[in-house]
Order: structure tokens, then sequence, then C-alpha cells
């Protein structure tokens, strides 16, 4: 025997489709959504800790020539002259590392190369950076490198109360922030929320490094 339909079940079906379909649209934008953040956020993390660990690989009292630069941005080169190499050699390694979703991100510029900074603790507030003459400000990464001048003096690099290194021990301190934005991908259509990425790293001479 056939069912017959009662009127207005094709009209119910409808209504309900109408209503169950943006939900999963929705619910869907967002789980992609997370999904990229999750992914830049690694990326992003990685970035800098790479950034921290090369400034070892350049000599350590180093100093670029005149008319050195790197890593072409959206912003244009990075003019390194005159600042420590190992400024330089980490710019290029987070740069070269962050590739992927950059149209996505809307970075907080800071100082590339600065000395100076640290923790803090309870009877002991942080020690504020010091930005190095012709840093350029408008990096995505900052780092905080300490250096010799040319006339044998000392400049600081970063201290870390916590984990109370050596005195003059090298430490270097690599950060940086940028803001995800979804508004120009297809995702905009469900997502409604701007995330801001932060990563920070820390990375110790041999035979010291983490």
């Amino acid at each position: 025997m056939r069912r017959s339909r009662r009127p207005g079940d094709d009209a119910q079906a409808v209504l309900e489709t109408a209503l169950v379909i943006p939900i999963l649209l929705f619910l869907i934008c967002n789980f992609i959504a997370v999904m990229v953040q999750v992914t830049v956020q690694e990326q992003l993390n990685a970035a800098t800790a790479l950034a921290a660990q090369s400034r070892f690989q350049a000599p350590d009292n180093a100093i670029d020539p005149p008319g050195m630069e790197c890593c072409g941005t959206g912003h244009g080169a990075l003019v390194t002259a005159g600042l420590p190499t190992g400024c330089r050699y980490a710019a290029a390694s987070f740069y070269g590392t962050m590739t992927t979703y950059t149209g996505l991100l809307h970075w907080q510029l800071a100082t590339l190369c600065t000395s100076g900074g640290g923790s803090g603790n309870a009877g002991n507030p942080p020690a504020q950076p010091v930005a190095y003459a012709g840093s350029p400000s408008s990096a995505d990464v900052s780092c905080d490198i300490g250096s010799i001048t040319a006339g044998g003096g000392v400049v600081p690099g970063y201290t870390d109360r916590a984990l109370n290194p050596p005195s003059g021990l090298d430490v270097v301190e690599c950060s940086a922030s940028a803001s995800l934005d979804f508004a120009n991908t297809p995702l905009a259509w469900g997502v409604f929320w701007t995330p801001t990425l932060h990563a920070r790293a820390e990375a110790l001479p041999p035979p010291f490094r983490q």
C-alpha cells in the first residue's frame, strides 16, 4: 500500500533543511578556522624558536657591513648594516620559516634588534630592552641579542632570572605577534573572531642550548 503524504510535508522538509544547512556551514567554517589557527600558531612557535637559535650560527662579535640587508617583507627589506650579524641570521630564519598563511596575518610591527631586556620576579621588575641604533622598527620579529662593540665594550643581552644562567652567558630572546584575519577568505561567512597569536622563545649558546 502506498503511504499518502500529508499536506505540508514538503514545506516542512524544506524549512528544516533551510534551518539545518546554515548551522552546519557555520560549524564547519569555525572548525576549519580553529585548525588554521592551530597550524599557524605552531609555525609561529617554530619560526620564533629557530630565530633565537640561529643567532648562534653567526660569529659572536660580527657586525654587518654597510649596505647589508635581508628579508624582504611587505614593508621593504630590513637594513641590518651596523647591527650584530646574529640579528640578520635570526630575521632570515624567521622569515624563511614563516612562509604559509602569511596573507591572513596582520603583524604587530616591532624593532628587529634590541639588547638589555630581562625577565623579572617579585623583587626585581623586568629590564626594558633598548633598540640598537639604526635597527629597523618595521620587523615582524624582535630579538634581544647581546654583542661586543668595536671598542671592546659589552652590550648586554637578555637576562633570564628564572633560569639564573651563569654570569655573562648570552641568552637570546625572540618574540613575534600577529592577528589572524579571515575577512578576505570564504570562512568570513561564519567566522566572526580575529584571534591574536603570540610566540616567544629563548635560546642559550652551546653547550647550554635549550
